[in-house]
């Protein structure tokens, strides 16, 4: 089942910023031309961000303070839901996704299952520093998942909205890049699948400004999670083996270098 059944659905565009003056008209126009709505969630910027963006089909949150993507993605969503949108594209602001790569993803969507884009046919062309924290990240988080996840950390995916009717976040989380990794986590355990579409990587060539993510930082408390929902299911030896296995199947290297 894709997004293109008999019925039209409503899918808008979700697209956390912070700082993102250099890039975000350009990149809300081009998501338009393939989405016919944003929403548009300004995390505290103190360079007009969304003051730039004055387009109809465009809504915009503001954030009193930078609170971090995780809380501007919930804000999101919760936006989404209450205007009866059914699947929420996400992308990053800081012109690392493609909006022409949209209709890619919504080819693989369904009520059942997150897509998410993956880097890593392109592998190569990710700094080494941040491929190996991908690396990292996705061994843990495919294995409390229980199913091999390709790319855990890249923000460029379609959600169905009813995913948030079945999962159960930890309230009170101060959420940086954590949420998009627990989302993955209990959605898996909630019967969701994940589906790896294949995506450009842009990196040097690209992006007009250094990452908010840290890979050292955001890692470490990406993989604290993780523990603690390992710890929390005697360690899963299940999802270990079955994610090992997946990955397997799919031909991937087990080793962590370029």
């Amino acid at each position: 089942m894709t997004v293109a059944p008999e019925r039209a659905v409503k899918v808008t565009a979700l697209i956390p910023a912070y700082n993102e003056a250099k890039t975000i008209v350009g990149l809300v126009d081009r998501t338009l031309g393939a989405i016919g709505h944003v929403i548009l969630v300004d995390d505290g910027s103190t360079d007009g961000t969304a003051d730039l963006v004055d387009r109809e089909a465009v809504q915009i949150l503001r954030q009193p303070e930078n609170r971090g993507k995780g809380e501007s993605l919930i804000a999101g969503f919760q936006a989404a839901r209450a205007a009866g949108y059914e699947f929420v594209v996400t992308l990053d602001a800081d012109g690392q996704h493609r909006p022409e790569d949209i209709p890619g993803l919504l080819a693989w969507a369904d009520s059942g299952t997150i897509v998410v884009g993956s880097r890593m046919s392109q592998a190569h062309l990710i700094p080494k520093g941040r491929y190996l924290a991908n690396q990292i990240a996705n061994f843990f988080i495919s294995w409390a998942a229980g199913q091999w996840i390709q790319d855990t950390q890249c923000g460029f995916r379609v959600y169905p909205i009813g995913l948030f009717d079945e999962i159960r976040l930890k309230r009170g989380r101060r959420y940086g890049f954590v949420l998009e990794s627990e989302v993955l986590i209990e959605a898996s355990r909630a019967g969701f699948r994940v589906v790896a579409v294949p995506i450009p990587a842009l990196y040097d060539t690209v992006l007009q400004r250094p990452s908010h993510f840290r890979p050292v930082r955001d890692i470490a408390a990406i993989v604290l999670m993780v523990t603690g929902k390992l710890l929390a299911r005697w360690t899963y030896p299940a999802g270990l083996v079955r994610s090992w296995k997946q990955r397997r199947a799919a031909g991937e290297p087990r080793n962590l270098d370029i």
